[in-house]
């Protein structure tokens, strides 16, 4: 099943698409991205329909929310269009391929403005406050990498996690901030191209007047090594979390209830389709675990001090290894890894699908 995974943006777009001509969609749509690639090539995010458009039960599969975790997501799309079974009556469901795509193409988590795009979905008119990323961003990107400068940052993080606790100190780093375009987990201060495009999308296929939507959004870099866990932030004992538990049984963790390796964020995707379907949606992310969330934060960190910097003079072999070490974090290239992405996201379609008929 390793197969399915690609080497680069442009070739997961390809396989993506030859799948998807190959299973006939009812509908399907490109939305191009005002940028190009690095090489010049048009970035996509590809809308795909399978079953009928007036089916009032549907599936929708998010892949590279954030760009560089794509490469799961888009294996498991296309490992789904070979193997999808016929649809159940009045079914259907949505392929969303790069929902990031620039990210995607240049291998980072955030788009052409340094945005995370699952931080984005605030409104605008009152920016959240991240004070505790305040206390913490000069530590998380400092102005050297060299190693005097990294260990003096590094202390200054380790001593905030020490008097807070490490919950509270990677709520602080990770929850979402508004205020440092070149730090980590901007939400920006508009909506990107991405939310514009989602929102588009929704309104085109009437996507609000659905019974219910169930929306798997595949992420890699956090929890477990190889295990894809289902985290549900829909608000404790609501509609989304009882259906999550239904469909998903015990795999389900809640980021409120402090069950998930995820802690609570703000401006989430998740967000948006709540608010679309507030009472007839249940939102899932699937995340593969790839490390522990200490490197996660740290080649994060070495990604967005590496954008920051002029390429005149840079040392290349510094910037070769952080751009290799982001990649490996959150695509693997372990084919154990890579195994079990494809047979658990395939599976937890099958289970949103099975779910949709019992509601």
């Amino acid at each position: 099943m390793s197969a399915y995974f690609s080497t680069c943006y442009k070739t997961a777009r390809a396989v993506f698409l030859s799948k998807v001509q190959a299973a006939a969609p009812s509908w399907q749509a490109s939305f191009k991205h005002p940028l190009l690639s690095a090489q010049g090539e048009a970035l996509v995010l590809d809308a795909v329909w399978f079953g009928d458009l007036n089916a009032s039960k549907l599936l929708v599969v998010q892949s590279a929310t954030h760009g560089i975790e794509g490469f799961a997501g888009s294996a498991i799309q296309s490992a789904w269009l070979d193997k999808a079974a016929l649809l159940s009556e009045d079914t259907a469901i949505l392929l969303l391929h790069a929902m990031n795509p620039w990210g995607f193409a240049h291998l980072r988590r955030v788009d052409e403005a340094g945005i995370d795009l699952n931080r984005n979905f605030v409104d605008f008119k009152v920016l959240p406050k991240a004070k505790g990323y305040s206390v913490l961003s000069k530590a998380l990107i400092p102005l050297s990498w060299q190693p005097d400068a990294l260990t003096k940052a590094d202390k200054t993080l380790a001593d905030y996690r020490d008097a807070w606790g490490e919950r509270l100190y990677e709520e602080a780093v990770s929850s979402g901030q508004y205020t440092h375009p070149q730090g980590l987990f901007y939400g920006g201060t508009t909506p990107s191209w991405s939310r514009l495009t989602l929102a588009q999308i929704a309104k085109d296929l009437q996507l609000a007047k659905r019974k219910a939507v169930a929306i798997i959004d595949v992420h890699t870099g956090l929890g477990d090594y190889a295990v894809g866990e289902v985290i549900c932030d829909h608000p404790p004992a609501s509609l989304g979390v009882n259906w999550a538990k239904r469909w998903y049984g015990a795999a389900v963790t809640e980021p409120f209830l402090g069950t998930s390796s995820s802690v609570p964020k703000l401006g989430l995707i998740d967000y948006f389709w709540q608010q679309l379907l507030p009472n007839a949606c249940c939102f899932i992310t699937l995340e593969f675990g790839t490390g522990s969330t200490e490197n996660l934060f740290n080649v994060l960190r070495a990604d967005h001090w590496l954008a920051g910097q002029a390429t005149e003079g840079l040392d290349k072999t510094l910037q070769q290894k952080i751009q290799q070490d982001l990649l490996t974090h959150f695509y693997p290239a372990d084919k154990a890894w890579q195994q079990a992405v494809i047979e658990q996201g395939l599976v937890r379609i099958n289970q949103a699908l099975e779910g949709l008929q019992q509601v």
